[in-house]
């Protein structure tokens, strides 16, 4: 291999009439002046041309093949002297053996890296519909920018490409009668996000040496453009909801409503989200001694198998509703899950009188089943590690500050944890209850609330009244037989999901704050 040089170019040119040859610096030059210039360019040996030099260097090597190659380098000698040493150790490494993957993927055109980012998604087994949907992001942003090469990929681009989109929409297809809909923040993060994993794929699988898209940032959505904010049902309204959707003769996408009674029982009981109910099969319960339900990782949101545990109860109830299913049959097959889970619950909802939307504007779409399971393991005295591990979370703030949802009752009974009033106040109350009559040294006897049989977790069955009488709590149901779901059928699961709190009726001149386990989830 020859040495490298460094060195710039020349180009001869004839002497100017009129111009003078003299000394100029030690080499003999001409001299001559053209609309109030005055040029002066060194002759060549001979003293017969003017000789003129390229502005830039040039880098002049042998390649890895041997053939001699000419590369133009910077104004700048010292930058252009670190050039030929990167292109030397280059052709260096290229005549042992040794390619650069990374110079050979840059000029290779984007849709190829497109085609094997789509490869790679599949073979990470992602859903067919992950796959087709972050590759069609991806290709519509790397049109959209006019990009050719990795070369052209910025998180500038990006983000100017995104902004248009906001404010006229994606481009009509061939064919397509919808018109050009402005994308929500929302839809323009769900491109950001395809778009950020293309560009660390790019690395990982050494195609780049630099993420391109590095620094791209999620816009924060504003406005009407702010995350739907969602609410919990009660155990009342979710007991209505699968009472509704049972009683219902109407189907939803070959669901029955004996089948979406199933679905929201065991949503609201394992915490499962729309996609991954979809992708359970029969083989995905495990109804031993020791029930659980498995789901893949492919269809799970963080990408890694989740077995649940479940409730003797619900899994009994599954067993009887599954009955002789084939293994690789899907419990809840069909299209409900792909954008129609809101449409189908919603109905439900009005058949059982349950708003969609609150005066709060919360909504109770299918994805607050999710909520619900959370915040009854809240309301359950469940510690908030736990309930973290069961909904899956990377963060307890998640699980406490989005999903834990808590009504005015479940703020008012924490208030009974407090020590009675000290001194005279207590004294005071005391006085006050044997006039209204509560104590039982005056005014009647007092009626002491009714709990749940022994080993059943639950509210308590009955409360005292302002008029003495007993009214049914909560529970009322859990008194009967001891079961939250009928030994027959489904009926009044959502009696379970209150979980054990304290008593809110009257209580006496003497009573005591129970006990409370330290730990357990407040809000």
């Amino acid at each position: 291999m020859r040495p490298a040089r460094l060195y710039k170019k020349r180009t001869s040119k004839p002497i100017p009439e009129g111009a003078k040859v003299i000394r100029y610096r030690g080499q003999r030059c001409a001299r001559w002046e053209r609309q109030r210039e005055t040029y002066t360019v060194p002759l060549n040996a001979k003293g017969t041309r003017i000789v003129y030099e390229s502005a830039e260097w040039w880098v002049g090597f042998e390649d890895a093949a041997g053939d001699r190659q000419e590369v133009k380098a910077y104004t700048d000698r010292t930058a252009s002297e670190a050039l030929m040493v990167e292109l030397v150790k280059k052709a260096e490494r290229g005549q042992i053996g040794v390619a650069d993957p990374i110079e050979d993927h840059r000029r290779r055109p984007v849709g190829e890296h497109a085609a094997a980012f789509k490869a790679y998604l599949e073979d990470k087994e992602n859903t067919p519909e992950h796959v087709a949907l972050t590759v069609q992001r991806v290709e519509a942003v790397l049109a959209g920018i006019g990009a050719e090469t990795v070369a052209d990929l910025s998180a500038g681009r990006v983000v100017a490409y995104l902004a248009e989109l906001r404010k006229v929409g994606l481009p009509k297809r061939p064919g397509s009668k919808r018109k050009r809909k402005p994308l929500s923040v929302a839809s323009a993060n769900h491109y950001a996000r395809a778009m950020r994993a293309f560009g660390r794929w790019l690395v990982r699988d050494r195609r780049a040496a630099e993420n391109p898209v590095e620094g791209l940032s999620l816009l924060k959505a504003e406005g009407k453009d702010k995350k739907r904010r969602r609410r919990a049902l009660s155990a009342g309204e979710l007991e209505r909801l699968v009472e509704a959707a049972r009683e219902s003769e109407r189907g939803f996408r070959g669901l029955s409503g004996e089948d979406r009674a199933m679905l929201y029982l065991t949503a609201a009981y394992t915490g499962l989200r729309a996609s991954e109910l979809a992708s359970l099969t029969r083989a995905s319960l495990d109804l031993s001694a020791k029930p659980t339900v498995t789901c893949a990782a492919a269809y799970t949101k963080n990408g890694q198998e989740a077995i649940l545990p479940l409730r003797p109860d619900l899994a009994a109830a599954l067993a009887a509703w599954a009955g002789d299913k084939p293994a690789d049959a899907r419990l809840w097959p069909g299209t409900w899950a792909k954008k129609a889970s809101a449409k189908m619950i919603r109905g439900d909802l009005a058949a059982a009188g349950i708003e969609y939307e609150d005066a709060s504007g919360r909504f109770a779409d299918f994805h607050c089943l999710r909520h619900t399971f959370v915040s009854s393991l809240a309301r359950g005295g469940v510690h908030p590690k736990n309930a973290m591990e069961l909904a899956r979370h990377s963060k307890i703030d998640l699980t406490l500050g989005v999903y834990t949802h808590v009504c005015r009752e479940d703020l008012a009974a924490s208030l009974d944890a407090l020590p009675d009033l000290p001194g005279d106040a207590n004294e005071a109350e005391a006085g006050a209850l044997v006039a209204t009559g509560t104590d039982d040294a005056a005014g009647g006897p007092v009626r002491a609330p009714v709990r749940a049989p022994d080993g059943v977790r639950g509210r308590t069955v009955a409360q005292s009244g302002r008029d003495g009488g007993v009214k049914p709590g909560r529970a009322g149901a859990w008194a009967e037989d001891g079961n939250p779901l009928r030994q027959a059928q489904i009926g009044r699961a959502c009696r379970v999901l209150t979980g054990p709190v304290s008593e809110r009726g009257r209580r006496d001149s003497n009573s005591q704050p129970p006990d409370r386990q330290s730990g357990t989830l407040t809000n």
